[in-house]
């Protein structure tokens, strides 16, 4: 029961800072009025939090594999909160940007320990769900995102920010600490001594390394999608739809993809089927893709492929329980660390990606938008007919059995 709880406050952490991450943009106008801050400078804290987030999921990763879950996401959510605060209350860009760049480092830590914790207290076959659901908590943290701002007012940003320190304090690092993470014996997690962590942890075979690139490069493919198209409003600007357009085929698809992070996660809790899923995601993603592009589909009809669309990116998250496991023994963290690293700077590049398409394609012209993305979505099947035609591409009984991963701390 304490590890089931350790693993909400986990995900309650993932949810807290993807509200951090995307709701910058509702208050950075009004902190740029308040401080002096040019466009430039927006754009620097803007990206402060994502950088160093990615730069530090995989050491992250490693140390959460071979020490305490518990006390790693203690000690996160107590700098992320601490860094909220200085960030409320800071009056140059050089404290808004080092308190972002705190914040965005102490995040790294929530996604993989959501995962181990996952690995730690669920059955092999609910991993996926838990995956999937865990990576649906970035539409709940937009909504949220979105949400706050109309409730305290989008000029109030240091009030904003203030709160979200607070909620991190009062929904994680209270409620692990008072679970006696740190401070009596029922909570007490050894780590592993310094010896066994070098001799005895098992090295990657080829073919774990193999997978373990597909996987990377079919998150890099899931995340570019959502990135990249959901920036800077890239087919509403083009196509010349309306505002009201624009945010229903957004909501539209953000539901879509919970609804395929979720339901790919539960499809996919048998390692036979993933290969399946993953084939028919990427053809849905495919096929919505040109129905969105296409001219002669009716306005009103396009909630339909926004909502595939959706779905056919969210089979993406199955990514993260193939390349688990194919890993090592022991090293659920560091996996899903490097898959959601390559996943994160794919998204970043797709994002710079669609602001050049926007500055070189006149209003109207979709054909850097269909040769880009429609490779990018071709990608896509290739890599997941690759992973169907390779369901075993580690020798099984070189694999310990998974449970054992991060044993049980009860």
């Amino acid at each position: 029961m304490r590890d089931r709880l350790l693993w909400l406050f986990s995900l309650l952490f993932v949810l807290w800072l993807v509200w951090v991450e995307t709701g910058f943009q509702y208050y950075e106008r009004a902190l740029g009025s308040e401080l002096l801050v040019r466009p430039a400078g927006l754009a620097l804290i803007a990206g402060s939090f994502l950088v160093p987030y990615g730069l530090v999921q995989v050491p992250v990763g490693r140390l959460i594999d071979r020490g305490r879950v518990e006390l790693w996401l203690l000690l996160a959510a107590l700098v992320a909160a601490s860094c909220s605060v200085v960030f409320a209350r800071s009056e140059t860009l050089m404290g808004l940007l080092l308190s972002r760049i705190g914040t965005g480092m102490a995040c790294a830590v929530a996604f993989p320990a959501s995962a181990v914790l996952a690995r730690r207290t669920l059955p092999t076959h609910r991993f996926a769900l838990a995956m999937g659901c865990t990576d649906a908590l970035v539409g709940l943290g937009a909504a949220l995102a979105a949400l706050v701002p109309l409730l305290l007012g989008r000029s109030a940003w240091r009030g904003l920010v203030l709160l979200q320190g607070l909620s991190l304090l009062l929904v994680v690092a209270l409620p692990v600490l008072l679970l006696g993470v740190c401070s009596n014996g029922r909570a007490r997690v050894e780590s592993l001594p310094i010896s066994a962590s070098v001799v005895n942890v098992p090295r990657w075979s080829r073919g774990g390394v193999l997978r373990l690139i597909q996987c990377c490069l079919l998150y890099a493919w899931g995340l570019g999608f959502v990135f990249g198209m959901a920036q800077y409003g890239l087919l509403s600007t083009l196509k010349g739809w309306s505002s009201p357009l624009m945010e229903g085929l957004t909501l539209t698809m953000s539901i879509g993809l919970m609804v395929g992070m979720v339901g790919s996660g539960a499809l996919g809790g048998r390692p036979q089927r993933r290969g399946r899923v993953l084939l028919l995601g990427t053809l849905l993603t495919l096929l919505s893709l040109l129905l969105l592009l296409a001219s002669w589909i009716p306005q009103p009809l396009l909630q339909l492929p926004a909502l595939t669309f959706g779905i056919g990116m969210g089979s993406a998250v199955l990514a993260f329980p193939i390349a688990e496991a194919s890993a090592p023994a022991g090293q659920t963290a560091m996996t899903v660390s490097i898959v959601n690293t390559c996943g994160t700077l794919m998204g970043g590049v797709m994002t710079v990606v669609s602001g050049l398409i926007l500055q070189a394609s006149p209003s109207g012209d979709l054909s850097l938008v269909l040769v880009i993305y429609g490779a990018l979505a071709l990608f896509g099947v290739a890599m997941a007919g690759w992973i169907s035609l390779n369901p075993e591409p580690v020798d099984a009984a070189a694999i310990p059995s998974r449970p054992d991963a991060v044993p049980s701390r009860e």
